[in-house]
């Protein structure tokens, strides 16, 4: 079984993505709730966040294995009320439900957004897709935030995406894989396959931002490898730097030297760079 093959298996699970006898998309969620977390250029922007379930990556810093497997009921916080649904949602259910999360939490916003993440929302390209048409025509605007491996999933929903975060994996911050089959072999990365989903979303014409965390076990040669890999898209995206949150297997902070090494890096390159930590860690907020 190839990358690929490996994807497809994820997405065919009997509680995933295919329509039940012609009906709408469902994805396993894992929380609905609204947040100023934000990611990338959207640090500090008020929106509602739609956690996906189940992620083919193991990043070494996650801080939310608690996604990997989805509950019985979705836990959907709209403000003092907490609603519990049943698993999987569909794509409609969960986008009258964001509505209504949205519409509880920012009244008087211009702007209405969700941001769907993870786990790995593409796992589920057809609930994004189906849930961004329904979300997007109560007019609610759709960030996606993924790993970025698996490009024709993306293109199978880009068109009701308006923002992609993309991230960009270094190899030496990954774990093994759920699956074998998306191990990558001795000097290989995601790189190919993470510009790819780039290349689609600007086409498409959706803003992106790239994030690239870093641990104290992340080499100038990495970096330098992956930022040539994005230096032809470099001028249609915003890359953020993410110094680690300590968290499970990532005990450490990044030190300011490297930081500041990588950053310095970037900006020769002539990437347009924000470094932005977990905020959201700081401020003790969902």
């Amino acid at each position: 079984m190839d990358f690929k093959q490996a994807l497809s298996k994820l997405q065919t699970k009997p509680s995933g993505d295919a329509p039940a006898a012609g009906g709408p998309a469902r994805a396993p969620l894992i929380e609905i709730f609204h947040s100023i977390q934000g990611e990338g250029r959207f640090v500090g922007v008020p929106m509602t966040f739609l956690r996906v379930a189940t992620c083919p990556l193991r990043c070494l810093y996650c801080d939310t294995p608690n996604s990997y497997v989805a509950p019985s009921r979705v836990p959907v916080r709209l403000g003092p009320r907490e609603l519990h649904e049943p698993n999987p949602v569909a794509a409609d259910r969960a986008a009258e439900l964001v509505r209504q999360c949205a519409v509880g939490n920012a009244a008087g916003s211009k702007v209405l957004r969700v941001s769907v993440t993870g786990g790995e929302p593409l796992v589920f390209p057809a609930f994004v897709r189906e849930f961004g048409r329904a979300v997007r025509d109560k007019g609610i605007r759709v960030h996606l935030e993924t790993a970025a491996i698996d490009p024709e999933a993306l293109a199978s929903c880009i068109d009701q995406v308006d923002h992609l975060s993309a991230d960009y994996k270094l190899p030496e911050t990954l774990g093994a894989p759920a699956k074998p089959e998306l191990a990558l072999l001795p000097g290989k990365s995601y790189g190919p396959l993470h510009r790819r989903c780039v290349e689609i979303a600007c086409k498409r014409g959706a803003s992106v931002d790239v994030k690239i965390v870093l641990t104290d076990r992340v080499t100038d040669v990495s970096l330098e490898q992956a930022l040539a890999e994005l230096a032809p898209v470099r001028e249609k995206i915003l890359l953020v730097l993410q110094p680690v949150t300590p968290f499970g297997a990532v005990p450490r902070p990044l030190g300011r030297a490297e930081l500041e090494r990588f950053t310095q890096l970037a900006l020769r390159l002539q990437f347009d760079v924000r470094v932005l930590p977990q905020v959201h860690k700081a401020m003790q907020i969902p």
